[in-house]
Parts: C-alpha cells; structure tokens; sequence
C-alpha cells in the first residue's frame, strides 16, 4: 500500500470514527512568487482550530486556485471531501488535499490530548555534526548555506539541470541512489506531493537518520515512520485567523505559529490517538 492510499485510509477512519468540525477559515492565494516577498502558503482551518498548510508558490499547476477553490465554495465543502483530493494526480488539487489531511490530523490530536513539540530550530533535527555525510532532498539556500558554512559534507537531490554542480564537500546532483552514502537526511514534505518519496527512502537504508520537514508537513506520520524516517518537523498553527490575515498582508505568520519536531520513537501512534479521541 503506498504513503498516499494509507494516509488516505487514516482520514477516512478518522471521519468515520469522530465528528470533525466544519471549515472555519480558508486562504487560497494565487501564487505570485515575487522576489522580496515572505513566502506564501494557502491555509485551511477547521472550527476547533485542525489546520494544515499547502505551499503555495508550486508553479503553473496552481494557478487560478482561487476561482476554482474559492474561500466560499471551500468554506461549504466537508472536511472529508477536500481531503479526499490528495488522490489526484493533478499537484494543485493533491496540495489542497495534503492540507485539508493536516488539519484533520491536528483535529485528532486535540482530542486526542496529543501536541508535538514546538522547535526552534527543526533542521536541528538531524543532530549534524564533524563526519557526517548530509543528504538533502530539495534545494534550501539557507540551510544549505549554514552546513555548508559548518564544513560538513552535502548532497542535495534535486530536479533541475541547473541547479548541478560540485564543489569541494557540496554536490547538487539529479541521481537520488547518491542518499546511499549519507548517514542523516533531510527530506523535503513536497515529494509528498510528486509521489517520489517512496521513490526516495529506497536509497536510505545506510541513514540513521530520516527527517521529512517543511511548513506543510502536519500530516499523520504513520506511514513515513514506518518506512525509516525517523522524525517530522511542521508548522502549527496557534492561531490560524492570525495567520491567515498576515499571509494576506503579505507578512511572515510570526507568533501566530511555531515550529514543531515530531520524533518517531515520541509518537504514540495512529491507533492510540484514535482510541483516545473515541473515549
């Protein structure tokens, strides 16, 4: 069963098995990725606060989402039926999808009592140090400007011819079977989206550690955790009408959300939550 028919599989029981709110707050921009702006992300909100997030600068497949998914249409929709989009194979349709899992996913943990715990610094994750040999799935200057700055080794995978090079301990390569020589690995949640992260955790059984990160990484983990990745670093929403009105404004959320890192061997697990959400 792939990651995606199972996280499916998960809304669809968790659905079944609880009442989820109706949408409070929708935000679906048009992608307008205009150098100097604050990186913009569409949010879906539910009543008891759920949310998830979606990336919304992917390109030409999201353009137009704000008539085809305008915040009134969305705002009528069931939960359930957004989040039963992730099956597309169209991007756009599959991130709207994506987010509307997330926010269910958070749903369940409230009343489940479940939090993750917030993190200042979620690349942190991979606890990099002198030796270590980094795999990066995804190309993200910043971090990779800060390891590169710490002379570690690095390999990043990426999609684009352009973006190739080498030099001295860095590479950008298009071959993903490079992960097989690097002991911690950092993967982007958009491979989520293009279905090539399965593709993608074939090549790292040598890596103790597997972290899949991003803003839009608030989905129920199960199925990345079952096959090796060993932590989720996300974004959660603290007060997603806040959120909302800043990305409007074309600002950085700020306080109205905060990293979290979710450690495979800290999370109590699918089953558990749902149990503890029906009592």
């Amino acid at each position: 069963m792939s990651i995606k028919t199972e996280l499916l599989e998960m809304t669809e029981r968790t659905a079944r098995s609880v009442s989820i709110p109706a949408w409070a707050h929708a935000y679906i921009p048009e992608p307008d990725p205009d150098e100097g702006k604050h990186t913009e992300f569409g949010i879906l909100a539910l009543a008891d606060g759920g949310a998830g997030l979606y990336f919304a600068w992917l390109g030409d497949s999201q353009r137009g989402m704000p008539e085809k998914y305008s915040e009134a249409w969305l705002l009528g929709q069931t939960p359930l039926d957004i989040a039963r989009r992730y099956a597309s194979t169209d991007e756009a349709e599959c991130s709207i999808g994506l987010a509307a899992i997330s926010a269910i996913t958070q749903s369940l943990y409230a009343r489940a009592g479940f939090r993750p715990e917030p993190a200042p610094d979620t690349a942190g994750a991979l606890d990099a140090g002198p030796g270590d040999h980094i795999g990066m799935v995804g190309y993200f200057p910043s971090l990779i400007d800060k390891l590169r700055a710490r002379g570690l080794r690095l390999t990043v995978i990426e999609q684009h011819q352009g973006l190739v090079q080498r030099d001295g301990n860095f590479e950008v390569t298009l071959d993903p079977s490079q992960l097989a020589v690097c002991n911690k690995v950092l993967i982007t949640a958009a491979t989520l989206l293009n279905d090539t992260i399965e593709g993608l955790l074939v090549h790292t059984g040598n890596a103790e550690r597997i972290v899949v990160l991003g803003p839009t990484a608030g989905f129920f983990p199960d199925p990345l955790f079952a096959r090796g990745v060993t932590a989720i670093a996300g974004t959660w929403l603290i007060d997603p009408a806040v959120a909302i009105a800043r990305q409007r404004a074309e600002q950085s959320m700020g306080d109205s959300a905060h990293k979290f890192l979710l450690e495979r061997d800290r999370y109590p697990g699918f089953e558990r939550l749902l149990t503890a959400a029906c009592s």
